[in-house]
């Protein structure tokens, strides 16, 4: 893995044990429980909760999916594989434009690809709610978010 992709990686410290998780993609996880030895695993960052606990119910390994978000039945998650995602971010990007009085057509189309990284779009209700990343879902929309992690044994 490079350096970039580290970079992005948080780390939660154990006694016998740190589990690392904000993997960009499934690849970067094998990569890194290759190289560091690792055990992949499953976690979730419950109810607001800072801390990861063990946690397989969104599947992800058996998906390929680095992270899962839970929400209330009114929210709808899109992720970037969605075939949906370009649509509501574009949608998303008009929408800001409008509100910063920018709607000049070519910094419209300098500004396509508003959702990079692991941004998530949140609809509520059928309607484009927000553009989120997984730690303002964890935090301010007090959602579950659920990741793949590499589990390495301390030294």
């Amino acid at each position: 893995m490079d350096s970039k992709s580290t970079d992005r990686l948080q780390r939660y410290a154990y006694d016998e044990y740190t589990v690392v998780v904000n993997f960009e993609t499934f690849e970067d996880v094998l990569a890194y429980q290759q190289e560091f030895n690792g055990e992949l695993v499953e976690v979730g960052f419950l109810d607001g909760s800072d801390n990861p606990m063990p946690d397989d119910s969104a599947q992800l390994l058996a998906n390929k999916r680095t992270f899962s978000v839970s929400l209330p039945p009114e929210y709808s998650v899109i992720y970037s594989d969605d075939e949906r995602f370009q649509e509501y971010s574009q949608e998303a990007l008009v929408a800001l434009k409008k509100l910063d009085n920018d709607m000049a057509p070519e910094d419209i189309l300098a500004d396509q690809n508003i959702a990079t990284g692991d941004r998530i779009i949140i609809l509520k209700d059928g309607e484009l709610n927000t553009v989120s990343t997984r730690e303002r879902i964890k935090y301010l929309m007090r959602g579950n978010v659920y990741e793949l992690a590499v589990k390495v044994q301390n030294t």
